[in-house]
């Protein structure tokens, strides 16, 4: 009996640590995304939302260019140990959602998205049927472009502007006037992240 009052404690002794140190660094992610955040768009209003503690936070800011920029930050549950098997047959990334509301209106549909085989990192596009398909490569990597016309084909120029390792999807969508950013990390550079954000901020304000 005393092997299992043994092991019992141990797997609680490990899921205690896994707790407090997956915990400690899903707290440092989101205060270390928000100030980087901050820091790119310098918005004049702001206001966060938190997602389940400390799986991460939805901002929106009032941004000089645009009508706002709403970002969602998805974190893994670092803190769950019964989650940690599981990395293995998901993207086992953070994920960082960011749309630019343009005060010009996006006129037409248009998608870039990685190939990837791990199905849980491929958006669905609900008018697919509606959108031309064509596989392009830029820099290496293979995309998926879904195009209603060729009005913003010159946003191929927008993904070496991210790590290609972390870019996910571009959308723009003529609903609201949304340019959307995925972009799929397990850790980032927030300087690099900083520097790509406030250069497609540019690029979105000029190319809309």
């Amino acid at each position: 009996m005393s092997k299992y009052i043994t092991l019992f404690v141990g797997i609680s002794v490990i899921i205690s640590l896994v707790y407090i140190a997956g915990y400690k660094k899903n707290i440092k992610i989101m205060k270390k995304m928000a100030e980087t955040l901050e820091e790119t768009f310098q918005p004049k209003d702001k206001l966060y939302t938190y997602l389940g503690g400390v799986l991460g936070f939805i901002a929106e800011y009032q941004v000089d260019g645009f009508e706002k920029v709403s970002v969602t930050l998805r974190l893994i549950p670092r803190q769950s140990a019964l989650y940690l098997p599981f990395m293995f047959v998901t993207s086992g990334k953070d994920s960082l959602q960011i749309m630019f509301y343009t005060k010009k209106p996006v006129v037409s549909e248009f998608h870039l998205i990685k190939e990837s085989f791990l199905k849980m990192t491929k958006p669905k596009i609900y008018n697919r049927a509606k959108l031309k398909s064509e596989r392009i490569e830029i820099e290496g990597t293979k995309y998926e472009m879904l195009t209603e016309n060729s009005k913003y084909k010159k946003f191929i120029e927008f993904v070496p502007i991210f790590n290609k390792r972390q870019f996910n999807h571009l959308a723009m969508t003529k609903e609201k006037s949304i340019v959307y950013i995925n972009l799929l990390f397990y850790k980032t550079d927030y300087e690099e992240l900083k520097n790509s954000l406030k250069k497609a901020a540019n690029f979105i304000k000029s190319a809309v």
